[in-house]
């Protein structure tokens, strides 16, 4: 968290526990506890349940090297969601421009 979270930031979280180290970092912290099971931030719940679903049923076991690239992938699927029909020519065009990644690249 210290990496990627700045001083005085507002962050916003359920009250699970796991978010009190929070305060150690000098950031703005709000909870908003699960009322009678409702979800405050709905949205985010049901699509980093998709993304773990998604990788966890694509890619079986993965690692921390490749999972930007995953994240990617899935990120690139879900916002085409709507459109099947084209995900496969939009997806044949983007290969086609960009550069080819080696073996021995994704093996480092």
């Amino acid at each position: 968290m210290r990496e990627n979270i700045e001083p005085g930031s507002k962050i916003q979280t359920d009250d699970l526990n796991i978010y009190n180290a929070l305060a150690n970092l000098g950031v703005k912290h709000e909870q908003y506890p699960l009322v009678s099971g409702e979800k405050p931030l709905p949205w985010v719940h049901i699509i980093i349940s998709n993304a773990k679903t998604f990788c966890l049923g694509t890619y079986h076991r993965f690692g921390r090297k490749h999972l930007q690239a995953y994240l990617d992938e899935f990120c690139y699927r879900f916002n085409r969601r709507f459109w099947e029909d084209q995900l496969f020519d939009r997806l044949l065009a983007a290969c086609t421009n960009c550069e080819s990644t080696t073996y021995a690249e994704l093996t480092q």
